[in-house]
């Protein structure tokens, strides 16, 4: 059955732009060094990187509904296997309001063009 479903849009440039105006000092704070690694291995493509993980994270959140002000975007990461597709690693407090919520999977979509990323999230129990 779904708990919740979540998506969440976002401009490729105000990323960009809070990655300048701030650089490592907001990158540590919402992303893990792996999903930074990643952004910075992908050059300029890197800030559509960092926007689908962002609106992974934003839909993620819609999917959990009610207040989730306790739950820190450093909760949430964006993982992908070698041969697969991505997943969300929920650990510390998005975990725990996932399994407050009765949730037992989740499954994402990605899709980011030069612009835009979206992303969305279904939460199952």
């Amino acid at each position: 059955m779904i708990l919740g479903l979540g998506t969440d849009i976002v401009a490729v440039d105000r990323i960009a732009d809070l990655v300048d105006r701030y650089g490592d000092r907001f990158t540590a704070r919402v992303f893990s060094e792996a999903e930074r690694a990643l952004a910075e291995g992908r050059g300029p493509a890197g800030a559509a990187a960092l926007a689908a993980r962002w609106a992974a994270r934003e839909a993620f959140l819609k999917a959990l509904g009610g207040d989730v002000r306790a739950v820190p975007y450093g909760s949430i990461e964006v993982v992908r296997a070698a041969a697969g597709p991505v997943s969300l690693r929920l650990s510390g407090a998005a975990a725990d309001a996932l399994d407050a919520l009765g949730g037992r999977r989740v499954h994402l979509a990605l899709s980011h063009e030069r612009t835009h990323a979206v992303a969305v999230v279904i939460i199952e129990d």
